[in-house]
């Protein structure tokens, strides 16, 4: 079924080229790097991207260009407000051209606030301040989720040639502005894991009784299930559930509903969400399945702020140490839990997932620490585990987080190198044991730490002490060996 059109695809006269670009305003050069990282993950997505990092190059008109982008070819604009960028003039009148743009189009959508930085809300220019800002400030992997979401609610046209010149136009930005590139390929390790099967089949069934019952009923379920109503939604059929769960409760109807067509709200002969609805309905179902799983595997949660973690005890693993073959097949000893004697506690290893459904099949892993009194209890004060946090991991660089999180699923994973999820009755779901990865054309000289430089580090200090140097190093346990 063709999408209806919108009021960013529409144009009052044929003459006019179709809307489907997304403008990106920023602070230049204050948010030039988050808004070459944002541009390139929207491209990506599909998406044709307009930022000043990739049109206003080397004389080229600049307010004709932005006034034609913005009034004639912009989707959306997506807005970044940031301490540097509410005091720039050129940001401002990029604001009320937009502004005025939407009220011609009669679109209330052709705004998109994002909040980089610690910005007070009530700060942000008058024009937008009653718009839903999406925040980004401390999280951007949550930030970017909620943005694609906003922007696929648009139903903006994607272009696949767009996509590719994006690309190019970016990468070209990013040699622009650094002279320590070289021309040699390098794998790169994100921090997701891909979802390799799920089943194509979703249920939802109507059980018997009180709503509020069925809500209570269902919460109690180990079996993952959301209530929607008298409706249970869940990977599980409704035989397989109650004989499970709760024998007593009683099942009126059952759908089976196609899984991409429900995250695309286009389910027929079956109860119907918006498809932004269902997608975090089955987010939701995956994140309570991986928790379960998770516990299974003696993992223990910690509430941060936003997300639980979840950390390695002491004592689970055999000596606390994973042992595993990385990507280059060097063989790898790493300890996920440990002693700061110097601090007087225990850390644990942690990571928050963030399931991510409908466009992209993936989790989202964010690697995080845990300090505990005796290996398992955590300590009680959240500002010390911030204090502890910031100072035990400031030496902590990007290798050495993807090696202890390449661990972390090594640990998950079973022996064929596959991470299984129960979903209830006999549905799984399976996850790629290692990291996602992709192979970049060119590298930046001392963005990483080679394999040589690691073995030269590592004899100097004997160990991946995981701290400051401070701590008395466990030469055994502590580090990467060879094997």
């Amino acid at each position: 079924m063709a999408d209806a059109e919108t009021p960013s695809q529409i144009s009052d006269t044929d003459d006019v080229p179709v809307r489907r670009t997304v403008f990106i305003s920023h602070a230049n050069p204050e948010d030039n790097e988050f808004t070459a990282w944002l541009g390139t993950r929207l491209i990506g997505a599909g998406y044709h991207v307009w930022s000043d990092l990739l049109r206003l190059i080397g004389g080229e008109p600049f307010w004709r260009d932005i006034g034609d982008a913005i009034k004639d070819h912009a989707a959306v604009v997506v807005l970044v407000l940031s301490r540097s960028s509410v005091l720039k003039p050129g940001v401002l009148d990029e604001i009320a051209l937009a502004v005025a743009t939407a009220r011609k189009l009669k679109n209330p959508k052709f705004i998109i606030p994002i909040r980089l930085d610690d910005l007070p809300f009530d700060e942000f220019p008058e024009q937008v301040i009653r718009l839903n800002a999406i925040n980004f400030n401390g999280n951007w992997a949550e930030g970017l989720h909620r943005l694609l979401e906003a922007v696929d609610e648009r139903a903006i046209s994607k272009i696949e040639s767009a996509h590719e010149q994006g690309i190019a136009e970016f990468r070209n930005f990013r040699l622009r502005q650094s002279a320590a590139i070289a021309q040699e390929s390098e794998i790169i390790e994100g921090s997701w894991l891909r979802i390799s099967s799920l089943p194509a089949t979703v249920y939802l069934n109507r059980y018997g009784g009180d709503p509020k019952a069925v809500a209570k009923a269902l919460g109690q379920f180990k079996t993952p299930a959301i209530a929607w109503d008298r409706l249970g939604l869940g990977f599980a059929r409704a035989g397989e559930i109650v004989e499970a769960e709760t024998p007593d409760l009683s099942v009126e109807h059952g759908y089976a509903v196609d899984l991409q067509s429900f995250v695309a709200g286009q389910t027929e002969d079956a109860p119907q969400l918006r498809g932004a609805d269902a997608r975090r309905m089955i987010a939701n179902l995956l994140r309570q399945a991986w928790e379960n799983f998770a516990t299974g595997k003696g993992l223990m949660p910690y509430e941060f702020a936003n997300s639980t973690g979840w950390y390695v005890p002491r004592g689970l693993i055999e000596k606390d140490t994973v042992v595993f073959d990385d990507r280059s097949g060097k063989r790898r000893r790493k300890r996920l839990t440990g002693r700061s004697e110097k601090r007087d506690v225990y850390w644990s290893f942690a990571v928050t997932v963030h399931p991510v459904v409908g466009r992209r099949w993936l989790f989202e892993l964010k690697p995080q620490v845990v300090f505990t009194e005796d290996g398992r209890k955590p300590i009680e004060s959240k500002p010390k585990m911030a204090r502890l946090r910031k100072s035990f991991c400031k030496n902590w660089w990007n290798d050495q987080w993807r090696t202890l999180l390449n661990a972390y699923v090594r640990f998950l994973a079973g022996e064929d190198g596959v991470i299984r999820i129960p979903l209830g009755g006999s549905a799984e779901l399976t996850l790629a044991g290692e990291l996602m990865a992709f192979e970049a054309p060119t590298r930046i000289v001392g963005d990483s730490i080679s394999p040589a430089e690691a073995e030269a580090i590592e004899t100097e200090t004997s160990a991946d002490s995981l701290d400051d140097g401070e701590d008395r190093p466990d030469l055994d346990d502590l580090g990467d060996e060879e094997g």
